[in-house]
């Protein structure tokens, strides 16, 4: 009865072996387990003593099993074989283990992969890395939800069931908003997408975000790039600057020195973004090539201006002396040197000013505005405004701005008003407004009032005024007004309308009101638009009014009432009363228009 029961359990092994399952064969109080092979390992080749034991086996089970082989050997041949079987039907990641079970029916138990093939409700199931996007702001997601209202699910579904147009275009939208209200879905849909554009653009977004979540993706793309499409490559440089992942220092460091151009300039750009002493350490002496091309020279001294280390001062000191050496290179040395900001420097720029070239002298300029408190630098700078090149006064106008010069005042308001080059006047106008002394603020307001100043520097003066301080927004209120009684200002109100709609402000819902009770529709739009950023109480009835009147006459487009629609969101009590008033509205018509209908 035992000798049967042996053959039975023997004939049983066989049979498992062919489906490639893995089984324990049991001898007296033995148990042998059969482990499994690497997914890729080679099987050794077979000797002679196998063969015969394999031919033997299968003969014997040809002859209905009569015994069962107890020798050690031969159970090792027929692990062996086992082995063999499942080596071609299954891959194994855990080598250490005594047991494998079936994966028909301990499939729960099974590792997962990255993709699974289909889930339980028909999706696709995907494992996502650990990294998840980053926890947003929630003050911010319910600015956005004021702003956007109504758009949460829409978004949700393209997101899930769009195409690849639809997708593009509501990210574009997400980057342009920064909308942070779906990281967790765009996050998802990245891993799960097999469309490029898509993915480039999910970057994007995640590069306007500075979110770390697509680190792991991003090195992985650079560790080996040259399969990959340009543009996704392109991509992740950009993601990989704007997340600053120091991580990625080694494979761009290999990049530099592969020399392919495909690669060449995004990786010492993000060196620049990323990199360190040791990496300008690097970059200098490999400055030093006789085989680098001249822009790939300029790029080098770029990059390490960037990186602002001091260990390598000297040698961008020397270029930018160097009246032999390539002008670009003179100047990206100057601003190099200038950005490392050691007190000495000072001294270099002021004489370098000195130099005829008007490029390195607006590079000289650049590079003295990182010594915002030393007077020779300053003295340099507001100097520079009167440069006779117009691309050193425009640097000069830029830094005395950044660095509050309000000594420049008089200089910049000269300029406005003597300077030939337009380029110059319309940088006078923010830097007088930034830097709001008493006496440029005078000058402004009195460019608002001054009938004999035309539209066009009205305006500036205005974006500028509303944008750097509160001085004179009561006289760009009143000249607003002015232009709403003259449809001859209409590019004036249109334009001071735009200014009122960027900004939250008190003083700007009286004005709002007067946009919005305009008859011209794009005057009555920018109105909303004034509304949408202040939401001013009481200016809310006004809304509201729009989109009654509209639903009175439910056959006539009114875009402005659809637009306050959104505005308000459709769970607003005015826009389901206008939605009610415009059916009843439609069905009278139809009546009237189908009299014989009721009739019957």
């Amino acid at each position: 009865m035992k000798k049967n029961i042996l053959v039975l359990a023997a004939f049983c092994f066989l049979k498992l072996q062919v489906f490639g399952q893995t089984a324990e064969v049991v001898s007296g109080s033995e148990k042998t387990v059969q482990p499994q092979n690497p997914p890729e390992a080679e099987m050794p080749a077979k000797s002679e003593t196998q063969t015969e034991n394999e031919n033997s086996s299968g003969n014997e089970t040809q002859d209905n099993v009569k015994s069962l082989p107890e020798e050690e050997n031969s159970s090792q041949t027929e692990n062996q074989e086992n082995g063999e079987v499942l080596a071609e039907n299954k891959n194994s990641e855990n080598q250490e283990s005594a047991q494998s079970l079936p994966e028909s029916e301990n499939s729960s138990q099974t590792e997962k992969s990255d993709v699974d093939d289909e889930a339980e409700d028909g999706e696709l199931s995907v494992k996502i890395p650990k990294k998840r996007p980053q926890k947003q702001d929630a003050e911010k997601i319910a600015e956005l939800d004021e702003e956007f209202p109504d758009t949460r699910k829409e978004n949700a579904d393209t997101l899930k069931f769009g195409m690849e147009d639809d997708i593009i275009e509501l990210l574009n939208d997400f980057v342009k908003n920064e909308d942070v209200r779906f990281v967790d879905e765009v996050y998802d849909l990245f891993y799960v997408t097999k469309t490029i554009a898509v993915r480039e653009k999910i970057l994007e977004y995640f590069t306007k975000l500075k979110d770390p979540c697509l680190e792991n993706f991003a090195l992985e793309i650079l560790d080996d790039p040259y399969e990959q499409k340009k543009s996704t490559v392109d991509a992740v440089f950009k993601y990989i600057q704007a997340v600053k992942t120091k991580e990625a220092l080694p494979v761009v460091l290999k990049l530099v020195e592969s020399e392919d151009e495909n690669y060449f300039t995004n990786a010492l750009t993000t060196l620049g973004e990323i990199g360190g002493s040791k990496e300008a350490v690097f970059l200098s002496e490999y400055l030093e090539r006789e085989d680098l091309s001249l822009a790939q020279r300029q790029q080098l001294v770029k990059v390490l201006g960037k990186i602002k280390a001091v260990e390598t001062y000297d040698k961008l000191v020397e270029m930018a002396q160097d009246e032999d050496e390539n002008t670009f290179i003179r100047m990206y040395s100057a601003e190099a040197i200038g950005s490392m900001e050691k007190k000495e420097a000072v001294e270099v720029l002021v004489k370098l000013y000195e130099d005829t070239d008007p490029k390195l002298r607006c590079s000289v300029v650049k590079g003295l505005s990182n010594f915002k408190e030393n007077d020779e630098a300053k003295k340099t700078v507001i100097e520079a405004i009167r440069d006779s090149h117009v691309t050193v006064r425009l640097e000069a106008i830029e830094v005395c701005k950044k660095n509050g010069y309000k000594e420049a005042v008089p200089y910049l308001v000269y300029r406005l008003e003597k300077d030939k080059e337009d380029s110059v006047k319309k940088k006078c106008y923010p830097a007088i407004a930034c830097l709001n002394t008493k006496e440029g603020n005078e000058y402004l307001v009195k460019l608002i009032t001054d009938k004999k100043v035309a539209d066009t520097p009205k305006s500036r003066v205005a974006t500028a005024l509303l944008e750097y301080n509160n001085a004179g927004t009561d006289e760009i209120i009143a000249l607003a007004r002015e232009t709403l009684k003259d449809d001859r200002r209409k590019p004036l109100r249109y334009a001071l309308g735009k200014e009122f709609a960027k900004y939250k402000r008190n003083e700007f819902s009286s004005i709002c009101k007067d946009y919005l009770d305009s008859k011209d529709t794009a005057t009555q739009g920018t109105g909303l638009d004034i509304y949408s950023k202040g939401r001013y109480p009481d200016v809310l009835p006004v809304v509201r009014q729009i989109i009654l009147d509209a639903a009175k006459n439910p056959l006539k487009k009114n875009a402005n009432a659809e637009k306050a629609k959104k505005i308000l969101g459709s769970s607003d009590s005015t826009v389901k009363e206008a939605e009610k008033i415009s059916e009843e509205q439609k069905e009278k018509l139809e009546k009237k228009s189908n009299p014989n209908a009721n009739a019957k």
